[in-house]
């Protein structure tokens, strides 16, 4: 028996500005919810986690732009992204709630009160943009530009959604106010900052062991800031909406200006939720949430923290988060796979929910099932370069590849049983070049899911089930059946025993075909995968319950060309 793992399954927190889109499911909800269900397949203990980021001003200029106030918007879009994720996505976490509660506020001070007393603290004045015509000081995301690096005219102050790049504050060129299209200049304010730059030994110390088991490029672009030298950045705005700062925790000599009009940055927040998600979390079910996060409170089973977002929050995870949590307690466990994806387009332009280029979550789902979606960003998961989603290369992936690979090996296979009694070939033996592809297809299949390499797991289902196809062509299943009957039986265990094993290596990722498969078998669905050693006894064993009366019918639909819209 391998070692148990409690692995936590941490998932960025989307804004909630408005309805989520495709880039957002590809990006990290999709990864983290094949991982978690496949930790809880291999029997493991798995907390997975997130919420609604409610502050900042993504929520802010919703709300201006809506006339609604931000706490309006926050609990409209939460409640439409709970919804989304339970009965639509049906992802499965085990938490998910929100930024704007008092009990993550309290984490969130925690944190910043620990950061402050071990002195990697210090107030600084700043020069943030002000316009005099609002008569106030605007945030990033009210500031409009053209990017110093790219040249892209929708730049924020602080970062290019573009190139990704963070800007230096007074960098963007030809900024103006989003709401009123009116100059703004840059005013002295005072801030908390944290000091990176003290921090950087122990963030470095952390990179060097934790990186091997990254993506190459997020491994090089993380050592790239650190060669570079991190420098203080500020954790606080001018701004109403957000995480208050504890301010009666805090020595007179260390408060700052106008501290009732400040908030924590929502970058210093948001992270601090998969924290404070996992006291929620144990509060809410009587649970110990520390047995995820204390090697001394895990029973003997090893930690896993996989972390899943994407690549414009690269920096917030791998250095400025694990550099927090030491901070906080050096007994936690800093996160281990780092599962950063780069962004998914649509037709080579980015998505965009403020600039309305998006495919809405909720209404592709709703069209085609979650296993056409699932597969279809899977096979283009941007996890190495951005990738591309177009309508053409979609309906052309379905048809030619999930439905005339997968999805035709398994219909055509249990078409031609015979209705008989399964008995005749439950003592049939399984030949050796079948064996061994099974045997391949799980191993490799395990490996790319615990490094999380969504794209090789996918590719490694369908050269199985590539291998039943030319299994079934080269045997001639069908001229087997009308000519000699034991030999069709022989062959025909061996395609039950590929069929099985796809069902099972299907789970994480298309779970609604996976359990329709094995309701077409009449076997139960297996709750749990068995270790890999037996893998062929499970199917063998499932191979003896199988119910040849039931009439096979196709687990996907054929795309049309009319299809291939949301219109």
């Amino acid at each position: 028996m391998s070692k148990k793992k409690n692995v936590l399954i941490a998932v960025a927190w989307p804004y909630v500005n408005g309805d989520l889109h495709i880039g957002h499911l590809a990006g990290y909800l999709l990864p983290a919810d094949i991982e978690a269900r496949f930790q809880r397949l291999q029997g493991n203990n798995v907390l997975m986690v997130s919420g609604s980021d409610c502050h900042g001003t993504p929520i802010t200029v919703q709300a201006d732009k809506e006339g609604k106030t931000p706490k309006e918007i926050a609990d409209y879009y939460h409640e439409r992204d709970v919804d989304l994720f339970l009965n639509t996505l049906k992802l499965s976490y085990d938490l998910y709630t929100r930024t704007d509660t008092a009990h993550h506020a309290k984490v969130t001070q925690d944190v910043f009160i620990a950061l402050l007393e071990a002195g990697y603290i210090f107030i600084d004045k700043d020069k943030q943009y002000y316009s005099d015509e609002e008569n106030r000081f605007l945030p990033d995301r009210y500031i409009e530009g053209t990017c110093p690096h790219c040249g892209f005219e929708g730049a924020r102050s602080d970062q290019c959604d573009n190139c990704g790049k963070l800007l230096d504050q007074g960098t963007l060129i030809n900024p103006v106010s989003k709401t009123t299209s009116s100059k703004v200049f840059l005013k002295e304010t005072q801030h908390y900052y944290v000091d990176w730059a003290k921090l950087q030994p122990k963030i470095e110390e952390y990179v060097k062991k934790a990186s091997p088991n990254w993506k190459n490029w997020i491994a090089q672009e993380t050592k790239g800031w650190l060669e570079e030298g991190l420098k203080p950045r500020p954790i606080t705005r001018d701004i109403d909406w957000g995480v208050e700062i504890p301010k009666e925790r805090i020595p007179k000599d260390m408060l700052i200006e106008n501290i009732d009009s400040k908030r924590f940055y929502v970058w210093f927040d948001a992270v601090i939720g998969y924290l404070s998600a996992s006291m929620l979390w144990g509060e809410q079910n009587n649970k110990n949430w520390q047995k995820f996060w204390y090697e001394e409170n895990a029973s003997g089973n090893e930690l896993k923290h996989y972390y899943f977002m994407g690549k414009d929050n690269l920096v917030f995870h791998t250095m400025f988060w694990p550099a927090k949590l030491m901070v906080y307690d050096e007994k936690l466990h800093l996160p281990d796979i780092q599962a950063i994806n780069m962004y998914l387009n649509f037709a080579g332009q980015q998505f965009s929910k403020s600039r309305g280029v998006v495919i809405d979550s909720k209404k592709i789902v709703e069209k085609f099932g979650n296993d056409m979606v699932r597969f279809y960003l899977t096979y283009i998961m941007p996890e190495k370069r951005d990738s591309s989603f177009t309508w053409e290369d979609f309906g052309q992936r379905i048809n030619n590849i999930l439905i005339g690979n997968l999805s035709n090996f398994i219909h055509r296979s249990l078409s031609i049983a015979k209705k008989s009694d399964i008995k005749v070939i439950t003592d049939l033996p399984l030949n050796e070049d079948v064996r061994q592809a099974i045997e391949t297809a799980v191993t490799k299949s395990v490996d790319y899911l615990e490094n999380a390499e969504f794209k090789n797991y996918l590719q490694n289902i369908l050269q199985l089930s590539a291998f039943g196809n030319k299994y079934f062509d080269e045997k001639q299943i069908w001229v087997l059946k009308k000519n000699d009957t034991n030999a069709f039986y022989q062959e025909l265990k061996q395609l039950y025993a590929i069929i099985i094993a796809l069902g099972i290596l299907m789970q994480p990722l298309l779970f609604e075909g996976s359990q329709q498969l094995f309701q077409l078998l009449g076997v139960e669905v297996p709750d749990k995968w068995p270790e890999q050693e037996a893998f062929i006894t499970k199917i063998e064993d499932l191979i003896k319950d199988i119910d040849t009366s039931i009439k096979p019918v196709p687990l996907y639909k054929k795309l049309n060309e009319e299809d291939l819209t949301l219109e």
